[in-house]
């Protein structure tokens, strides 16, 4: 008897029951997922095919021309605008000069955390991840005014120094970058002195004591000990954050969104949808473009570094 009653049938009765009841529960999150983040994307790339603008776009106006499909129309224009070259070629020097200054502000704080030499290091953690708890319109707002030409402290420090011609931070493109680059790595280095300071502590003591004991000075140490065992980690942070520099949008235009619209590719797009002459779908094409280089660009890295090999082990 008992084994007619958990024979194969009613196993099968009851998990057949079983998967209904959690198809059921999860659903409306599935349904939820699909609406608010798989559509937005599904009908922004189909934007990018078409000629929405405002007049056509969401609603038709009599006079403008109707919504229709044009195919690559949209990704050639962008591609021949000399402001997106210019823009997509600025993106690519700010990751370069960003992520280099956050990667060595970031090794060279987590060193220090790290060293037995350094007294009340807790202190000096909470006090390095601030720019982590400020809400980041917060600190843009003070570091705009940090770097205010007339009135901002950096100045006033230069001028007290001896400096006559003082750097224009907020209407000059060339100091606006620099100080774009100061910004970025006060906000970002708590996230590169934490994942490094995280892979610095799994360093087995033995291999440092080993060197110490073969004669290795600190910076032979590093080299050739400490920096092979936290490559990886590096690396995955170095990828993250450059990620982030190539997105980069909210602190330039906070900052000073008329300066820099043909520096920054997503600020770019931002104008092609919301300037004086709104067009949807070349503002949509430029985000395909940043996402396709930037998935091509993750890929290449993750390939290069080796990352997925750490994630298979």
């Amino acid at each position: 008897m008992t084994a007619l009653l958990f024979s194969f049938p009613w196993r099968e009765r009851g998990m057949k029951k079983t998967t209904i009841a959690a198809l059921v529960l999860i659903f409306p999150g599935i349904a939820a997922f699909l609406f608010f983040n798989l559509w937005p994307i599904i009908y922004s790339i189909y934007l990018a095919f078409t000629n929405a603008q405002l007049g056509n776009f969401p609603v038709q106006a009599p006079t403008a021309e109707p919504l229709k499909f044009v195919g690559l129309e949209n990704f050639k224009w962008i591609l021949s605008d000399e402001k997106f070259r210019n823009a997509f070629k600025w993106t690519w020097i700010f990751v370069v000069t960003s992520v280099t200054l956050k990667v060595l502000v970031g090794i060279l704080l987590s060193l220090l955390y790290n060293s037995r030499y350094v007294k009340g290091r807790m202190i000096y953690r909470s006090l390095l991840i601030i720019p982590w708890a400020l809400p980041l319109l917060f600190s843009i707002t003070v570091w705009r005014f940090m770097f205010d030409p007339v009135f901002g402290p950096v100045n006033q420090v230069l001028k007290s120094l001896g400096v006559s011609n003082l750097p224009n931070w907020t209407n000059d493109p060339f100091w606006g970058f620099i100080a774009l680059n100061i910004i970025e790595v006060w906000l970002a280095y708590p996230f590169m002195m934490t994942v490094i300071t995280a892979a610095l502590q799994s360093v087995p003591d033995t291999l440092i004591e080993a060197a110490i004991i073969d004669g290795a000075n600190y910076w032979q140490r590093f080299r050739h000990v400490v920096l092979p065992v936290v490559g990886k980690p590096i690396a995955f942070a170095t990828i993250l954050t450059s990620a982030a520099s190539f997105q980069y949008f909210m602190v330039p235009y906070i900052y000073n969104a008329g300066l820099f619209e043909d520096k920054f590719i997503l600020l770019y797009g931002f104008r092609k949808a919301f300037g004086a002459v709104p067009h949807y779908g070349r503002a949509t094409a430029v985000m395909v473009i940043a996402t396709l280089v930037l998935a091509i660009y993750m890929y290449i890295n993750v390939k290069i570094t080796r990352l997925q090999e750490g994630a298979k082990e």
